[in-house]
């Protein structure tokens, strides 16, 4: 009787060891405790020059029938590719950290507020305020409430709408987040795509 394997191939991996075992790229359950344990330390391949490399589930199950042998049973319940990056496992200067999110700050600051001034110009928002002036005070000015609330408010907006005053540990997602794991999934999958069309992933057979 073949022993059930469940594999969940995660989509991006990334490592500081070159030798890549199939516990490094996915999550392994089985019923029989020590086919687990020989299936997780199966080496999936070694990388050779390239910082990165894609792999194919049926690839890896290529490895596991080769290694484990012929009386098991694959289900593959999460990615059908993976990306592995090779890294050096050297965190960047402290220094040097502070200084890209410093960086970042600023041109994110400076350009969400160029964009936010240009869509009141081109929005009316100046003529708008007018308008309200001359209905409720008679007159095309007046002492500047409506804009310092105007201001205030996508102030207030922004940061209730990015959870920045949400209590710690468990909570959602903030808008940024999850933005962030759209970008990451699309630059994994775009790749895996580019790979396929030269023929440079590991798929079954190679």
């Amino acid at each position: 009787m073949k022993q059930d394997i469940y594999i969940k191939l995660d989509n991006h991996v990334r490592t500081g060891h070159k030798e890549i075992c199939l516990k490094d790229v996915a999550s392994v359950y089985c019923g029989d405790g020590n086919l687990k344990t020989r299936a997780e330390q199966v080496v999936i391949f070694s990388f050779d020059g390239e910082e990165k490399e894609v792999i194919s589930i049926l690839y890896i199950y290529g490895k596991l029938y080769e290694a484990v042998g012929e009386d098991i049973q694959i289900h593959s319940i999460g990615e059908s590719d993976c990306v592995i990056d090779l890294t050096d496992g050297k965190r960047p200067p402290k220094l040097w950290s502070k200084i890209q999110v410093v960086f970042v700050s600023l041109v994110t600051f400076f350009g969400a507020a160029f964009s936010i001034m240009t869509y009141n110009e081109d929005a009316g928002v100046p003529d708008v305020f007018k308008t309200l002036y001359e209905m409720i005070l008679g007159e095309p000015s007046g002492n500047g409430v409506l804009e310092v609330t105007y201001s205030v408010g996508i102030a207030l907006g922004v940061i209730i709408f990015f959870h920045h005053f949400e209590k710690k540990g468990r909570r959602d997602p903030t808008a940024m987040e999850i933005q962030m794991d759209k970008y990451e999934k699309d630059v994994v999958e775009a790749y895996v795509k580019s790979s396929d069309r030269r023929g440079k992933s590991l798929d079954v057979g190679e």
